[in-house]
């Protein structure tokens, strides 16, 4: 069996939210005690240490809960032919990629590419300010409302949901009660990642006439 001497590690930069790909030599890890990767934005960086001989700690930073996780991988894991997907434990947000160059290259093109075909779907290329971060908002909403936890302050869950460029905006259909959500940048995706309940209420905030349209009933799917 042939063993490449190389790992490549792809991770989530919280500060421009774009994947980081590293390319790490085996014989580095196994000399050096610590290692650590900045993104090219220096926004954020990544840290590789030996925990003891059998196992490496990697730290990452969340852009899904802003914490700093840390994994604990064996170097018989680290080695394998397999993709290691490190998921954040708060919110699920695949984090970091760990394996063969070419194997990482095509989980992260997978992604994308399933991204991309979303935003084809919808036609909304164009239009928003930052699509990642309004399409991870969308999803987060529609999960908070297929728990039972989006509402309004009248006890109506029958909420209508239309998309700005830059925002969402959240309004019931039996009153005036309303909410806004940020979403143009990954400083708004980390707080949104910790909204657990929605309940609108009403402040009779006025609304974009430019907006576009879909609504949200419990109990739907994304």
């Amino acid at each position: 069996m042939i063993i490449g001497t190389s790992k490549t590690i792809a991770y989530k930069c919280s500060s421009c939210g774009t994947f980081q790909f590293i390319n790490i030599s085996l014989f580095e890890m196994a000399y050096k005690k610590e290692i650590c990767f900045n993104c090219r934005c220096n926004g954020s960086s990544l840290v590789i240490a030996r925990e003891n001989p059998m196992s490496y700690r990697i730290i990452i930073p969340c852009i899904g809960c802003g914490a700093d996780h840390i994994y604990l991988l064996s170097r018989k894991k680290f080695i394998s032919s397999e993709v290691n997907v490190l998921n954040c434990p708060k919110t699920g947000m695949q984090q970091c990629f760990i394996g063969n160059d070419r194997d990482v290259r095509q989980k992260i093109d997978n992604l994308e590419k399933e991204f991309d075909e979303l935003i084809d779907m919808f036609g909304y290329d164009n239009y928003f300010i930052n699509t990642q971060v309004m399409f991870d908002t969308v999803n987060i909403i529609h999960d908070i409302a297929e728990k039972g936890n989006l509402s309004c302050e009248c006890g109506n869950n029958d909420i209508e949901l239309l998309l700005l460029s830059d925002k969402i905006y959240l309004r019931c259909k039996r009153c005036l009660a309303n909410k806004t959500i940020f979403a143009s940048s990954n400083e708004h995706l980390k707080n949104n990642l910790q909204i657990k309940q929605i309940v609108l209420l009403n402040e009779k905030e006025p609304l974009d006439t430019r907006a576009l349209q879909s609504s949200i009933k419990k109990g739907d799917r994304k």
